[in-house]
C-alpha cells in the first residue's frame, strides 16, 4: 500500500523542472533498458508499481527518445537493479506527456519503491524480426533480435494465428504453414521470446501476449518456424517466373495494373520469387485479364528491396486500369559469346546464380541464335558452326542441358521458353556456337509485345536512335521495316503520341515499299520544332501474332484470343469446332483439345472478333495457318474457347490434386518412376497445378498397363515448374519394383481470389481444382457428441472441486464463483505445467495460462538474476 502521506503528495503534483535528460541502459541499445533520468547532473533510476507502470508511461519514454512505440514495459527490474539514487516515482501517466518528468510524481528523489521495482522499457526500434534458414525471405525459423543479439521464438502451442502475424509483419502475405524449427534445422544460441499467443490480427509479434521475454539459454525443442505465401506472385504464365503480377491483399490475391510497376519493381519481384532477373515488362494484359480484385496503388522501387512489399507506394488518384501488369523473369542473368575473336562470334555461355557455363548444342537452333545475336547488338545470326567449334572453355562440370524454344520474335533470350526435363546428357565438348552477322540492325520497334511490334526508330550513329514522325508514306515504310526485321508483313500501321518532348530528328520517311533496307528510303533532313511533338509512326508486323487462352482456370483452358494488328481480340465462334481447338492446344504446348466450347463457357470477351479461324483440319502448326472460312462477318460474335488436356496431371486419386504423376509426350500419357525422384518434386508439381504450395511424394506399386516416360526426376526446392527439373532422358519404360511416383498436394484452401494458378509451361489445369468432399460417417458424429458430453461433465466436476476448495478457504466468496471457476480450471488444468519464470520474462500475473511449479510465487515482483527459459515440465524448452 502507498502510505497515506503519499496520497497527499499526489494532490500536489510536482512539476518542478529537471534536466529533461533520459536514457535506457543495460538493454543492448539506446532503445531498450532500465529507465534512468538525470537531475542536478546525476543519473538515477525510476521505480514504479506494477499496477501503474504500463504502456502509457513507457510510451512517453519511447517517444521522448524517438524510439517508436512500446514493445514491452515492466516494473520488475527486467534489466537489472540500478545503483545509487532513485530520482522519480511517476504515477498515473496519461501517455500524452512530452517527457517522463511531466507525469505526476512525488518529487525529485521522493519515492515509495526500491530498486527491485526499477522500471524497464523495450521500444519497437530495438526489436527486429526475421525468418532464418529458409529458401527466401518469406519462410524459415522465426527469430527476434533482443538486447543486440538474435534469438529464436519458442512456443509448444505455435499455431496458424501466430504464424499469420509473423507473415503479415514481414510483408509476406498470409501464412500457409506453422511449424517447429526442425523444419528448417536446429538453431543455436539464445531464445528471445517464450510462449506467444496471437489472435492473428496484431500488427507485430510483440503486440501478442508473450509470457517470456529473454534472452534465455536453453534447448531449442520448441523453436518456431513459418512458411508464408509471399506478397507477390506471377500468374497465368509459363511457370512461376512469368505472368500477371498479383499481390496479397488480406487473404486474397489482387491484380496490379499495368503502369503501376516498372522494370525496377519487376527486378524486385523476380528476385523475391527466386526467378533470377527481369527481362521484360510486356504490355497490359499480356498474360490474360484479371480474375480478382484490383490492387489500388502503384509501387516505386529502387531495385534493391528484398520484397515488393518493402517498396514505396503511391496512390493512383482514380486512374483507370489499362489491364494487368505483366512480368517476365529469367534464371539467366547474362549471355555472352566466348573465344570467337569478337563479341559477335563464339561459344554460347550463360550466367545463372552468379556462375557462367556453356550451353549444350543438342537443342540449339537458328531461331535461338537470332534472338541471342540481336540481344548482343550483333544483328541476326549468320551461321551455326557444329557443337564444340569454339571449344568448351575453362568452366568445370557438364555443359548446361537447357533447351531454349525461341520463336524468333523475342527481344531477350530470357523470354524464350526453357525445358530441361527429359533432355539427355550433353556429349563432352558439344558446346553451342554461333557466328552473328556482326552488323547491328539499323532499326527497331519499341514498346510493343515483341521485337515485331511497336514504335519505329532508326539508328543515326552507334548507340543513337531517332524517332520517325507519322506521315502519309508510313504503309510503304512499314513494309520495308517488317521485311528487314524478319517479321513478315505489316498488319497495322498507326500513329502514337510522342514518347517524350523534344525534336524529332527524322521528319518523314519516303519509301517505294520494294527496298530491301530502310536506309535506302529517302529521309527528310533533321528538323527541330521546340515545344512541338508530332505523333510518331508505329507498326505491328505479322510476325508478332500471338495466341492465348483467357478467362479460364489456367493457361490451358479459356477463351481463345489472338494478338493481331497490335491488339488482343477474341475469335469468332461461327464455325469453331474441335480441330480448331486442337491446333490452339498444340500451338500453346497444352496437349490435345478436349472441348471446343462457345462463349457461354468463358465469356464473349471484348473487341472485334478475329474472323480467320473455323476451317482448321487439326494438323496446322498455328491457328493463322488454317484456311479462312468462306463466309464473311461473324454472326454469333466472339468467344470461341478451348479446353486442353495439358501435359501434366495427377491421375487415379481422390481429386485432381492427388494421384499418380503423369506427363503427356508424343500423344501418349505416361507415368513417372519413383526411382530417386526427389521429394521437392511434389511441391513443384502442386504449385504448377494450382494445388497449393506443398505436397507429399510416395512410391506406390505400378498397376495396370500404363507405361512410364521418365525416371530420376530431380527437382530442387523452389524450381518454377516441372519442365525446369533435370531427369533421365525421355523413353517409354517399366518402373520395376521401385514403383511409380504418387503425389498428394496440400491444397490452398485460403486462396479466395479466383486468380488462376501459376501453371507451368504445360499446365494441365482444365477446371478449378477442388477437393472431393464426402459425407461424415455416423460413428464419427456419435463419437463427437459423446466426447462433448464427457467434456461438459468433466468441466462440471472441476467447478464443484473448485467451489469445495474455496469453501474451505473462504465460505463467503464461495457462493459466487461459477463462471470464474470454470474459466480458471479450464485455463490452468489444460495447460502444461511450467517452471517458474525468471526475472527477465516480464510479469506473469494470475490467470496468465501458465501454472508455475513454485506455488508460493505470488506474482508481485521479479527476481533480477537470470535463469533458464520457461519450459514444459519434464521436457525442457
Amino acid at each position: 500500500m502507498v502510505p497515506a502521506r503519499a496520497l497527499g503528495l499526489l494532490l500536489c503534483v510536482q512539476l518542478c523542472g529537471g534536466d529533461r535528460e533520459l536514457r535506457l541502459v543495460d538493454g543492448g541499445g539506446r532503445c531498450a533498458g532500465r529507465v534512468e533520468v538525470k537531475h542536478e547532473g546525476e543519473w538515477g533510476s525510476v521505480c514504479s508499481y506494477d499496477f501503474d507502470w504500463d504502456h502509457r508511461g513507457a510510451g512517453v519514454v519511447c517517444r521522448q527518445l524517438g524510439c517508436g512505440a512500446v514493445a514491452r514495459a515492466s516494473p520488475y527490474a527486467p534489466f537489472g537493479q540500478g545503483k545509487g539514487r532513485i530520482w522519480l516515482h511517476p504515477i498515473f501517466c496519461l501517455g500524452t506527456e512530452a517527457a517522463l518528468e511531466d507525469c505526476p510524481h512525488f518529487g525529485w528523489g521522493q519515492h515509495f519503491c526500491g530498486h527491485e521495482w526499477d522500471v524497464g522499457v523495450t521500444c519497437t526500434e530495438e526489436v527486429e524480426l526475421r525468418l532464418a534458414d529458409g529458401r527466401g525471405p518469406c519462410e524459415g525459423r522465426v527469430e527476434v533480435k533482443l538486447r543486440g543479439r538474435w534469438g529464436t521464438v519458442a512456443d509448444n502451442a505455435w499455431d496458424m494465428e501466430d504464424a499469420e502475424v509473423v507473415c503479415q509483419q514481414m510483408g509476406c502475405g498470409s501464412a500457409v504453414g506453422a511449424y517447429h524449427s526442425s523444419h528448417f534445422g536446429v538453431a543455436e544460441g539464445s531464445i528471445s521470446l517464450g510462449f506467444v499467443d496471437c489472435s492473428g490480427s496484431e500488427k507485430a509479434l510483440w503486440d501478442c501476449k508473450i509470457q517470456g521475454w529473454g534472452p534465455y539459454n536453453g534447448p531449442h525443442d520448441y523453436d518456431t518456424a513459418v512458411v508464408c505465401q509471399g506478397f507477390s506472385r506471377l500468374a497465368g504464365g509459363d511457370g512461376a517466373c512469368s505472368g500477371r503480377l498479383e499481390v496479397r491483399q488480406g487473404r486474397a490475391w489482387a491484380t496490379v495494373c499495368h503502369g503501376h510497376v516498372d522494370l525496377k519493381a519487376a527486378q524486385v519481384v523476380c528476385r523475391e520469387l527466386g526467378c533470377g532477373t527481369a527481362v521484360a515488362v510486356p504490355a497490359a494484359g499480356h498474360f490474360g485479364a484479371a480474375t480478382g480484385p484490383l490492387w489500388d496503388g502503384a509501387f516505386e522501387c529502387n531495385g534493391s528491396e528484398p520484397l515488393l512489399s518493402a517498396c514505396a507506394r503511391r496512390p493512383t488518384h482514380g486512374q483507370a486500369c489499362a489491364g494487368p501488369a505483366a512480368i517476365v523473369c529469367s534464371p539467366y542473368t547474362g549471355f555472352r559469346l566466348a573465344d570467337g575473336g569478337s563479341g559477335c562470334a563464339g561459344r554460347v555461355e550463360v550466367e545463372a546464380q552468379g556462375t557462367w557455363g556453356a550451353l549444350c548444342a543438342s537443342a540449339w537452333d537458328l531461331r535461338d541464335a537470332h534472338v541471342l545475336c540481336r540481344h548482343l547488338g550483333c544483328g541476326p545470326a549468320a551461321s551455326l558452326p557444329p557443337g564444340g567449334h569454339f571449344g568448351t572453355g575453362t568452366a568445370t562440370g557438364p555443359l548446361r542441358r537447357d533447351a531454349l524454344s525461341c520463336s524468333g520474335s523475342e527481344r531477350h533470350p530470357g523470354e524464350c521458353p526453357v525445358a530441361l526435363l527429359g533432355e539427355p546428357a550433353c556429349p563432352p565438348g558439344h558446346a553451342a556456337a554461333v557466328n552473328c552477322s556482326g552488323a547491328a540492325e539499323p532499326l527497331r520497334l519499341l514498346d510493343g509485345e515483341s521485337r515485331c511490334d511497336g514504335r519505329l526508330e532508326v539508328a543515326t550513329s552507334p548507340g543513337a536512335w531517332a524517332r520517325v514522325a507519322a506521315g502519309p508514306g508510313d504503309d510503304r515504310a512499314a513494309s520495308v521495316a517488317c521485311r528487314q526485321l524478319g517479321c513478315g508483313v505489316p498488319e497495322k500501321v498507326y500513329a502514337v503520341p510522342a514518347a517524350s518532348s523534344g525534336p524529332v530528328e527524322l521528319q518523314e520517311l519516303r519509301c517505294a515499299g520494294t527496298e530491301e533496307l530502310l536506309a535506302r528510303c529517302n529521309a527528310s533532313g533533321p528538323a527541330a520544332a521546340p515545344g512541338h511533338s508530332p505523333p510518331e509512326a508505329a507498326v505491328a508486323c505479322s510476325g508478332d501474332r500471338r495466341l492465348r487462352l483467357a478467362g479460364g482456370p489456367g493457361r490451358c483452358a479459356g477463351r481463345v484470343e489472338v494478338y493481331s494488328e497490335g491488339t488482343w481480340g477474341t475469335v469468332c465462334q461461327d464455325a469453331w469446332d474441335l480441330p480448331d481447338a486442337d491446333v490452339v492446344c498444340r500451338q500453346l504446348g497444352c496437349g490435345r483439345a478436349l472441348e471446343a466450347p462457345g462463349s457461354e463457357r468463358f465469356g464473349p470477351g471484348v473487341g472485334t472478333p478475329w474472323p480467320g479461324a473455323g476451317g482448321c483440319s487439326g494438323t496446322e502448326a498455328a491457328l493463322w495457318a488454317c484456311p479462312a472460312p468462306a463466309r464473311r462477318g461473324c454472326r454469333r460474335g466472339g468467344g470461341a474457347g478451348a479446353v486442353c488436356s495439358g501435359l501434366l496431371r495427377l491421375a487415379g486419386g481422390s481429386s485432381s490434386c492427388s494421384g499418380h504423376l503423369e506427363v503427356l509426350r508424343e500423344g501418349t500419357w505416361g507415368r513417372v518412376c519413383a526411382n530417386d525422384t526427389s521429394p521437392a518434386t511434389a511441391a513443384v508439381v502442386c504449385r504448377q497445378l494450382g494445388c497449393g504450395t506443398g505436397g507429399r511424394l510416395a512410391a506406390v506399386p505400378a498397376q495396370g498397363s500404363v507405361p512410364a516416360w521418365l525416371g530420376w526426376v530431380r527437382c530442387q526446392e523452389g524450381a518454377p515448374s516441372l519442365w525446369r527439373c533435370p531427369s533421365a532422358p525421355w523413353h517409354l519404360q517399366s518402373c520395376g519394383p521401385e514403383g511409380v511416383a504418387h503425389i498428394a498436394c496440400d491444397e490452398d484452401t485460403e486462396d479466395t481470389s479466383g486468380a488462376t494458378s501459376t501453371a507451368g509451361a504445360s499446365s494441365s489445369s482444365v477446371a478449378p481444382l477442388t477437393a472431393v468432399s464426402g459425407s461424415v460417417p455416423l460413428p464419427t458424429v456419435l463419437c463427437v457428441l459423446l466426447g462433448t458430453l464427457l467434456g461438459l461433465a468433466l468441466a462440471a466436476l472441476a467447478v464443484q472441486a473448485h467451489r469445495a476448495r474455496l469453501q474451505r478457504r473462504d465460505p463467503v466468496k464461495a457462493t459466487d464463483v461459477g463462471a470464474e471457476a470454470v474459466y480458471e480450471e479450464l485455463d490452468y488444468s489444460l495447460m502444461p505445467e511450467y517452471q517458474e519464470v525468471p526475472s527477465h520474462t516480464g510479469s506473469l500475473s494470475k490467470g496468465s495460462g501458465m501454472k508455475l511449479q513454485d506455488d508460493s510465487w505470488d506474482g508481485d515482483g521479479e527476481q533480477s538474476n537470470p535463469g533458464e527459459a520457461p519450459a514444459p515440465r519434464g521436457h525442457g524448452l
